[in-house]
């Protein structure tokens, strides 16, 4: 059963909105991604996982995002999980490898057991569709993440 609401579809026209009607250093995107492993004890969501999210690359190692994260897969994940921080980028050709640092509201997410703030590893190719490998987790329990594999589509 796939569950996507009304403030799904809300948001996923209003992310396409946003990337057409901003500048072109600002992208927007919607993604999909999966643990193979379905082993981390920081979330609780069925696999797979999607995302929302706008970031902007304030210099060509850093970028600025926000994202909002949740499951197709299940009803119950409203409001799902939203951060917003900083990665560090290290381009290599068309790869670049990152690593972030984001800040959540644990008490306003869903089906998370965050606590403090967020890290993130990852690397990623592409341009307007990006396949991505990705970690993120609690900076105090990092080992306890969720590794997932992915693409985002970007409106831009």
């Amino acid at each position: 059963m796939i569950c996507l609401g009304e403030y799904t579809a809300a948001a996923t026209a209003l992310t396409a909105i946003a990337g057409w009607m901003t500048p072109e250093s600002v992208r927007t995107y919607v993604s999909i991604n999966a643990d193979p492993w379905d082993n981390n004890v920081q979330f609780n969501f069925e696999e797979p996982m999607g995302s929302l999210g706008i970031e902007f690359d304030v210099h060509k190692h850093a970028r600025l995002f926000a994202e909002h994260l949740s499951s197709p897969m299940q009803c119950n994940d409203h409001p799902g999980i939203n951060h917003a921080g900083i990665k560090f980028l290290a381009p290599i050709g068309d790869v670049t490898l990152y690593s972030g640092l984001s800040v959540n509201n644990s008490d306003t997410d869903s089906n998370d057991r965050f606590d403090g703030p967020l890290a993130s590893i990852g690397v990623e190719y592409g341009n307007d569709l990006k396949i991505y490998a990705e970690h993120l987790a609690s900076v105090k329990e990092f080992e306890d993440g969720r590794t997932s594999f992915g693409f985002k589509v970007f409106f831009k």
